[in-house]
């Protein structure tokens, strides 16, 4: 009689203990991931059993100019050899920024973005059916099933047809302004614009570049401001709870505006201080000072903390039960940094 109590108790451990873990399903993000580093933060992401993993881009450093994209082939070969195996059981969502887009701050310009395209749809082994390998650009839309919570990612591709634009000295501009300057085209507009009207609880945007962000000098949705508000105003019209992840910056943080929260999550091994000194150095600075030096024009309005300047990553904890998203930048050891707690 005790044995077979013994049995019950125990079964019903494993019930409630497999429900319990259905209620929760988990997403890691990150950007910016140099296959010619190390990349420790695997083993801590590992710790944290996610049911997803989105790479946000910059996903190999792969800039080819020649026309056989060998540098681009090379990055991959070797990216194949430090992603740990564990990833090939986790479900895989990706967008690709410059870098591995083939051009370093690259846009619609880029004469090989249709091989490279090919590239990083084998790279990823992205189905035979599906629409990236039919059409240009390598936006996407994905639903999951979370138990009672619908969930939507939209992939949102910022390089393929994103207006050419100049960098003089940090200070991005767009080059023919007399041309209707875009970041998606319009293609990829009519086809967002059809994606986000789908009824579900959470929708999850992907920009290699950040949205909110205004304040700072170099790449971002921003120096395309009609755009900007052509998105933000779309959001806003969708009653959807909804959440922006971008990537790109090296560096990590939260933001908040127009109704919407963005998370930026940058470095996976490639942090804004990547020398064994200048990490030092910002781990001994006080805080006050580190916020001038190192970030001395990113006083961003939408900013809700400051920015973060080490390896990172992001976990986004969705509660099926008590109906919230729970968003976490952690460091390489696990730590959270950084979190935000959102109802759905």
């Amino acid at each position: 009689m005790n044995k077979l109590y013994t049995y019950c108790i125990a079964f019903n451990l494993i019930i409630f203990s497999n429900l319990a873990f259905a209620e929760n399903y988990k997403i890691g993000f990150g950007s910016c991931l140099d296959q010619d580093l190390p990349q420790p933060i695997w083993k801590t992401v590992l710790q944290d059993n996610v049911d997803s993993f989105i790479f946000l881009g910059d996903n190999v450093y792969g800039d080819s100019k020649d026309g056989l994209l060998n540098k681009m082939k090379g990055a991959y070969e070797a990216q194949k050899e430090m992603l740990p195996n564990w990833l090939k059981d986790t479900q895989l969502f990706y967008i690709w920024d410059d870098h591995d887009f083939g051009v370093n701050d690259g846009g619609q310009e880029y004469p090989l973005k249709r091989k490279a395209q090919s590239l990083y749809l084998n790279f990823w082994e992205t189905p035979e059916n599906d629409d990236r390998h039919k059409r240009d650009g390598v936006y996407f839309s994905s639903i999951i099933d979370s138990d009672n919570i619908k969930i939507k990612i939209i992939g949102l591709d910022t390089r393929f047809f994103r207006s050419t634009t100049l960098d003089r000295a940090n200070n991005y501009e767009v080059v023919d302004q007399n041309i209707s300057p875009t970041m998606l085209g319009q293609e990829q507009w009519s086809w967002f614009e059809t994606e986000i009207k789908d009824d579900v609880d959470l929708l999850i945007i992907l920009s290699s570049v950040q949205v909110l962000p205004r304040s700072h000098q170099f790449e971002k949705w921003n120096l395309f401001p009609e755009e900007r508000s052509k998105l933000l105003s779309l959001l806003s019209n969708i009653k959807t709870q909804k959440i922006i992840l971008s990537g790109d910056r090296h560096r990590a943080g939260i933001y908040k505006g127009n109704g919407l929260i963005e998370i930026t999550s940058s470095s996976l091994n490639k942090p804004i201080a990547d020398k064994w000194y200048e990490k030092a150095f910002l781990n001994i600075m006080p805080k006050s000072i580190r916020k001038k030096l190192i970030d001395p024009k990113e006083r961003d309005e939408f900013q809700i903390d400051e920015l973060i300047s080490e390896v990172n990553y992001g976990l986004m904890t969705i509660d099926s039960k008590n109906r919230t998203v729970h968003i976490e930048i952690k460091d390489i050891s696990g730590k959270p940094i950084q979190s935000y707690l959102e109802e759905i």
